[in-house]
């Protein structure tokens, strides 16, 4: 797949940071940590929209079956003790 250059200026202190980790050999190079910071910061934000999505379908649900699942089981456990 082509690469794209993405332009970015930091600070100073974020630019050291940065600088130290590479030198530390957590990174191979600056280069390697902005992909690496990139990739993260697009999965975080994925996955939060996804979470999103979870959250309104809960509701959604909790809004048409209001019984908790603890509540359905009791009730059909019931029913089946009934019908014994």
């Amino acid at each position: 797949m082509p690469e794209i250059v993405l332009k970015a200026k930091v600070d100073e202190f974020l630019a050291h940071r940065v600088e130290n980790l590479v030198k530390r050999g957590v990174f191979k190079n600056e280069e390697a940590f902005l992909k690496g910071a990139v990739k993260e910061m697009v999965r975080k934000y994925e996955i939060d929209e996804i979470n999103k999505k979870m959250d309104v379908f809960a509701q959604e649900m909790a809004k048409r079956h209001p019984k908790s699942l603890s509540e359905a089981v009791l009730e059909v456990r019931m029913e089946e003790d009934e019908r014994l």
